[in-house]
């Protein structure tokens, strides 16, 4: 009993497996008479003892149970264990991938005096993505800086864009014009003062906004080359207040800017 305590088993299940050991075939009833298992708790107790391997049933009216042999019943427990173990560390392996995500910025801004958001901080989906880029633009007191393909998204942030252009915030858009289907919005931005240029040069999976230096969100994806445009398969969107990807997203913006081509939105020359 001692040790079959030691190696799991319970109280019950130990005296059942005493009690198959010592009979060549018992039914349930008469394992309940012989331990001082419950007959209403025999039954649950011999199923748990055949799914660690130390049982089995034998064809019969009524039903029999039958001890597996030490040596067969050890293999058989260790396989069990072995396979719950994997099961439950794959179980808690998830819990605590949640947890960390839940608990890194929390150490991250404690320990290390560093927001996480100085660094890089996921955002949920591009709804939310287009939500926080609108929050920033509304912020801006002095330059957006918007590089993108086809400004598809440009519905959802052109109001922000208005008020910041009212307040004197500079407006700089870089993307692609061939096959643009907000050419409406970008002529009512344009004579806003929005400043905006068409790339030529061939366009890389990404896209992003800066805010006064200071708050850039960007996408990036998984992507299929189509021309000269990419079919997305999968995105991750992202904001930071990192200097050094602010900086690298700057002297990219600013390179390719003068590179791009000044287009003519609603009959006005963009600067």
């Amino acid at each position: 009993m001692e040790s079959l305590r030691r190696a799991g088993l319970t109280v019950y299940e130990s005296e059942a497996y005493l009690a198959l050991l010592s009979g060549r075939e018992l039914t349930a009833e008469e394992i309940a008479k012989h331990t001082s298992i419950p007959l209403t708790r025999v039954y649950g107790t011999l199923e748990e003892l055949m799914q660690k391997g130390f049982a089995r049933t034998v064809q019969s009216r009524p039903r029999r149970y039958q001890a597996i042999s030490p040596e067969e019943a050890k293999r058989g427990y260790l396989t069990h264990l072995r396979r719950n173990f994997e099961t439950n560390l794959l179980s808690i392996e998830e819990v605590m991938q949640r947890l960390q995500r839940d608990i890194e910025p929390i150490y991250v801004e404690s320990h290390l005096q560093v927001k996480p958001e100085e660094l890089l901080e996921p955002i949920e989906d591009l709804q939310s993505t287009e939500r926080r880029t609108a929050e920033y633009i509304q912020n801006a007191s002095e330059e957006v800086l918007i590089s993108t393909a086809l400004f598809s998204w440009l519905p959802k942030v052109r109001l922000k864009l208005k008020t910041a252009l009212a307040r004197g915030v500079r407006v700089r858009i870089l993307m692609q014009m061939e096959q643009t289907q907000v050419r409406k919005q970008l002529n009512e931005l344009s004579a806003l003062g929005a400043q905006i240029r068409d790339t030529r040069e061939p366009w890389h999976p990404v896209r992003g906004t800066l805010i006064d230096r200071r708050d850039l969100i960007f996408v990036i994806w998984a992507a299929e080359e189509a021309e000269r445009y990419w079919n997305p398969i999968v995105y991750t969107p992202h904001h930071t207040k990192n200097q050094g990807f602010i900086r690298i997203f700057s002297e990219s913006f600013d390179l390719r800017w003068n590179n791009a081509k000044r287009v003519v939105v609603a009959g006005l020359s963009a600067k």
